[in-house]
């Protein structure tokens, strides 16, 4: 599920989630960075997969966290309806700055057969690096269900795909700087609990894709 609503709107469903659930872990009080470089096939056949309402949409990003980090996360994400899941591998800095240079060989002589299914899809529609989407998230966690929620301020997209381990890529919004992004992820079904939490804002359910509005960006 996912909401674009103003900051202010999220101020007043935030003290009941700081009541419910755990914040993640990983994160200080105040959220994380989330920098993610999406890759597409020569004729963009995710983005328009997207566009298009398809039903079964796949993505494949690389995941950071800080610019200077010494791993990433390689993901693919597997989406049919409103279902989905997400796959992810570990990724060297060297082996992500391979995949920078359009080097996925290395894929195939991992032995996890996830490498191999992402490189044969890349491989097979010459994917190369499309754009990159960066955010600050507030995530929180609840037991029950392995439900998530996740609140996204300061979306923005870089011009330069291939500035993934520089400092600044050069970002230009995407979103009003005084909306968000608001995400519930879970599995089987909705606690309760939570689902009154957010009533309020259920009518503006909407299908957001921050990597379709960066894409977009760039015309």
């Amino acid at each position: 599920l996912k909401y674009v609503i103003l900051k202010s709107e999220f101020l007043h469903i935030k003290k009941h989630l700081d009541a419910l659930m755990i914040k993640d872990e990983h994160a200080g009080p105040f959220g994380y960075m989330v920098r993610s470089l999406y890759f597409d096939s020569i004729y963009d056949r995710d983005l328009y997969d997207k566009l298009d309402g398809v039903l079964e949409k796949r993505k494949i990003r690389i995941r950071i966290y800080d610019w200077k980090v010494k791993s990433g996360k390689l993901e693919y994400k597997c989406k049919n309806g409103t279902d989905g899941v997400k796959y992810s591998l570990s990724l060297t800095r060297g082996e992500i700055q391979d995949m920078l240079d359009h080097n996925y060989t290395f894929l195939m002589d991992r032995d996890e057969e996830l490498a191999q299914r992402i490189y044969l899809r890349m491989s097979a529609g010459a994917y190369t690096p499309k754009t990159i989407i960066e955010y600050n998230r507030l995530a929180y966690k609840y037991p029950v269900s392995d439900t998530r929620v996740t609140f996204d301020t300061e979306v923005r997209a870089s011009l330069t795909p291939f500035g993934l381990l520089e400092e600044d890529p050069g970002y230009i919004p995407i979103i009003p700087t005084d909306q968000g992004v608001l995400e519930i992820k879970y599995n089987n079904f909705f606690p309760g609990a939570l689902k009154q939490v957010i009533q309020a804002i259920d009518r503006l359910q909407t299908a957001n894709s921050k990597y379709a509005q960066g894409r977009l960006l760039h015309g």
